[in-house]
């Protein structure tokens, strides 16, 4: 398959590479704003709304962040060489591999703490060291996705 807006796989494939993009990228700066919301409450465990967004669960959209090198990788198979020869899909990669670890190591096991306390413990201390973690983790990976889309839109 050549790299061309014309062919119907490709740019399927590429719409599935942003949507995951943006809608991984999205979720997790959702969590950052809904921690920073649940830091600055004064009772955050009284908030319904708060409340359930740290329910119980796993964060699926969040998630969605793993399925972009897979596309994206797919991408460069799908354009040839050329692409994979370039510097942007490997700049690509190693933002994205920064910002999984900052989600995978820093965030998400904050979220789960959040929950736990939401559903249990309720310790207004302990909440806002895991909401601190989620804001400084929200505002890191959407930097990086911010980066990322500035180097796949200019491909240096």
């Amino acid at each position: 398959m050549h790299h061309s807006v014309t062919n119907p796989a490709y740019v399927a494939l590429l719409l599935a590479h942003v949507v995951a993009a943006v809608l991984g990228y999205g979720a997790l700066g959702t969590t950052g704003a809904y921690a920073r919301a649940a830091r600055r409450s004064a009772d955050p465990f009284s908030s319904a709304t708060l409340a359930k967004f740290f329910g119980p669960g796993r964060p699926i959209a969040s998630r969605l962040v793993l399925l972009v090198p897979i596309l994206g990788g797919a991408l460069v198979l799908a354009s040839g060489r050329d692409a994979a020869s370039a510097a942007y899909p490997w700049i690509g990669l190693v933002l994205w591999l920064t910002s999984a670890g900052i989600a995978y190591y820093l965030m998400w096991p904050a979220e789960s703490t959040a929950q736990d306390l939401f559903a249990n413990a309720r310790d207004r201390a302990d909440l806002r060291q895991a909401c601190l973690r989620l804001e400084v983790g929200a505002a890191l990976t959407s930097l990086i996705f911010l980066a990322a889309l500035v180097v796949m839109i200019g491909q240096p």
